[in-house]
């Protein structure tokens, strides 16, 4: 009898045993135990510091909690070109800046912003080179300077050359992809260039930090971050939206609460060092929201492509016709604001 007790609380202990084990696992492999009904979604990721809760949300498994099995394309090098590739049918949801939306609502209609998640006052730097006498934001007159063309960054350096008393005509301006602009201005091919990281870290780098300076402009423009689907998207399939937004939801309340493993998580997937994203993180508002400050920056930059003679249309669309309010107020109401 003695024995047979003996017997069962082994075989207890070992089930206890091999449960916590299989918990463990478990966590390792995913946060949450994903629902039964999962779903499949293509989803566009940019190699940029404002799209982490896109990163946090793969990383920690937080889609396929929600019940989504995402097939991630993470080949693109800006939110333009990410935008572009949903346009295309590469994939049906992906995160961009206000900049590209606003360009291509001029001759598209088949896409809405979901939400905002991510911001910043502080993102786009300008970046130049000590060796060609630059010192200061007026010493880039005559300078050969460089941009994505019809990017937040661009929008940004149009904002630093007013602020600077500097006009297209003082500039030798050029545009070219954002993956391009570190060899090049390593190369010595351009003497300065707008940009964010991980491409300013990836300049100063290969051209020498000492022979670099950098150029910050602290609230001068707020980049926001927003995710974009297509409305076929919307329309067939609106309980996949909904279930996106809540990965993103999760991994907003990671972002939070484990700063440190979040920071680390963002540097390996951006290839970007961990200090440097770490002073930049506090600067990062990464919270999944719709306010009115983005119909406003939307309108704003609508304006500046018209008055630039960037598009060929002399009017703005309504930018509330490219907002889609019901996923997010379905999923957390309190976080929609915009003015509608």
């Amino acid at each position: 009898m003695a024995e047979r007790r003996s017997k069962s609380k082994q075989a207890v202990a070992f089930a206890i045993v091999l449960l916590v084990l299989v918990g463990i696992l478990w966590n390792r492999k995913s946060d949450v135990k994903p629902p039964a009904l999962v779903e499949r979604l293509t989803l566009g990721i940019v190699q940029e510091p404002l799209c982490a809760l896109l990163h946090l949300a793969v990383e920690k498994g937080f889609f396929l909690a929600e019940g989504l099995e995402v097939t991630v394309a993470d080949n693109y090098s800006s939110g333009k070109l990410a935008l572009q590739g949903m346009l295309n049918g590469e994939v049906e949801l992906t995160a961009c800046a206000e900049v590209p939306i606003v360009f291509n609502s001029f001759t598209r209609q088949d896409y809405k912003v979901i939400a905002t998640i991510g911001s910043s006052n502080n993102e786009p730097k300008v970046i130049a080179r000590r060796d060609r006498g630059i010192e200061k934001p007026a010493d880039l007159k005559g300078k050969r300077i460089a941009t994505q063309r019809a990017s937040a960054v661009h929008f940004f350096l149009h904002l630093f050359m007013i602020k600077h008393s500097l006009t297209a005509g003082d500039v030798q301006l050029s545009f070219t992809e954002g993956e391009k602009l570190p060899e090049m201005f390593a190369a010595g091919e351009i003497d300065a260039f707008s940009m964010r990281e991980p491409y300013i870290s990836q300049a100063s780098e290969k051209a020498g930090t000492d022979n670099v300076i950098i150029f910050a402009e602290p609230g001068l423009y707020r980049k926001s971050y927003n995710l974009v689907s297509t409305n076929d998207l919307i329309l067939e399939k609106p309980q996949v939206v909904e279930k996106a937004l809540r990965a993103l939801i999760r991994a907003e309340s990671f972002a939070s609460r484990q700063k440190g493993q979040a920071i680390s998580i963002i540097s390996r997937r951006l290839e970007l060092e961990e200090a440097v994203l770490a002073s930049d993180w506090p600067e990062l508002d990464l919270r999944v929201a719709l306010g009115q400050a983005l119909l406003v920056e939307l309108e704003d930059e609508a304006q500046w492509a018209i008055a630039n003679e960037l598009v060929e249309s002399k009017e703005a669309p309504n930018y509330l016709n490219f907002i889609h309010l019901d996923a997010l107020k379905a999923v957390k109401s309190k976080a929609v604001s915009i003015i509608h």
